[in-house]
């Protein structure tokens, strides 16, 4: 009987960005290639009683090791064990021995610039930490994409960790540079536990979420975002498509090719939009009165000419003015709209069918619901499912 090609995961056991999912594209592939997964948490502090020692690693015998890990010292100690590895983190370039899967941090800046700039908002900014690559190349996407629209971003960033002050002392900086913050504003936050942070820095300064300050955080972390005040916009890494490209780079690897140079960097999805960013900055009073009638009734079978009619304008100034102001036109907004809202279910931990979500958004059955998804996002709905 051939031997199985056994394949260690040793990952945190929390959800960083969906590690749930992650694991189900490790899972699909590993189940396609026969592979055999094992699986050990490597974080003394969250795995109870059986934390793995990195240095343990060589005595499990294993063809390959999917890993994530941030600190070179331990990179370099592990890529001496001359074990078939991938690194998921994101923070690129800790050892360029052990190749890397990693979440397009540029691009998930750009994501959240788009959305904000989405809302109407002039003013952007961003918080990040110092000392952590990701956290640099979110704010160079979140740059970029504001320029490409004439428009300047700021930031404010904080060391890593600040664990000798209390709470207060710690994000008062912060609290100080909201303050000074042209509003409204749209806030980007490198991940959704900073986001948390400004949340709270907000209340306690008296500024509303989202309608002077409209957050969004990254990783789309449901621990945080679901249960924040309000819920908490954030772009969707897109964890399943890591899973996939981390196995079949491993696989590579231990076929004996020579891995890439570079880090293998996968696009995130789309924003998760919820409660932090429920809010529209529009100049154009009939463009703003459009977009709130199809906010409501987005459920509903309706034309443009319903929607025209609404507004008290014609269909061709309806088209030309929304155009001018979003830069889309109003069928195409709807069409977005309603994916929006489908992502919105779709990441709930009581997501229904396809079918139940398609009637909930306005797309009427599953087919449309799929169809919508391709054409608008080159992904499908089961992409932005919590849980597969």
């Amino acid at each position: 009987m051939k031997k199985r090609i056994k394949i260690a995961l040793a990952l945190p056991d929390f959800e960083p960005w969906g590690m749930t999912r992650f694991l189900n594209g490790v899972s699909d592939y590993a189940h396609a290639h026969h592979w055999l997964l094992t699986h050990c948490p490597v974080d003394p502090d969250s795995s109870g009683d059986c934390p793995l020692e990195w240095s343990g690693l060589k005595s499990w015998h294993v063809d390959g090791v999917i890993i994530r890990i941030m600190d070179s010292a331990k990179a370099k100690q592990l890529a001496n064990l001359r074990i078939p590895m991938v690194n998921i983190s994101g923070a690129t370039g800790v050892d360029s021995r052990i190749p890397v899967v990693a979440p397009d941090s540029r691009m998930i800046g750009q994501r959240a610039a788009e959305h904000l700039i989405g809302l109407g908002l002039k003013n952007l900014a961003y918080h990040g930490v110092r000392g952590r690559l990701y956290s640099d190349l979110r704010w160079e996407g979140f740059r970029e994409a504001a320029r490409a629209e004439g428009l300047k971003a700021v930031r404010f960033c904080v060391p890593h960790t600040t664990r000798d002050a209390l709470w207060n002392e710690r994000h008062e900086p912060l609290r100080k540079w909201i303050k000074t913050l042209p509003l409204p504003v749209g806030l980007f936050a490198v991940h959704d536990y900073r986001a948390l942070i400004v949340l709270s820095a907000c209340r306690d300064i008296g500024l509303r979420v989202p309608d002077e300050v409209a957050v969004v955080g990254a990783d789309n972390n449901l621990m945080v975002c679901e249960f924040s005040v309000p819920t908490l916009s954030s772009v969707c890494i897109n964890a399943y498509g890591m899973g996939q490209e981390a196995a079949k780079l491993l696989d590579r690897i231990m076929q004996g090719q020579v891995p890439p140079g570079e880090p293998i960097l996968v696009d995130p999805l789309e924003v998760v939009a919820r409660k932090s960013t429920d809010v529209l900055h529009l100049d154009d009073p009939a463009v703003k009165q459009a977009v709130q009638f199809m906010e409501k009734h987005y459920v509903e079978s309706f034309t443009m000419d319903t929607v025209k009619e609404a507004c008290g304008i014609s269909r061709r100034s309806l088209e030309a003015r929304f155009r001018a102001t979003l830069e889309t036109s109003p069928a195409e907004f709807l069409a977005k709209l309603r994916v929006k809202k489908a992502i919105t279910l779709l990441n709930s931990q009581t997501a229904g069918t396809n079918e139940e979500i398609a009637r909930q958004c306005g797309l009427v059955n599953g087919d449309n619901l799929r169809s919508a998804f391709r054409r608008i996002l080159n992904a499908s709905p089961g992409d932005f499912r919590a849980t597969s």
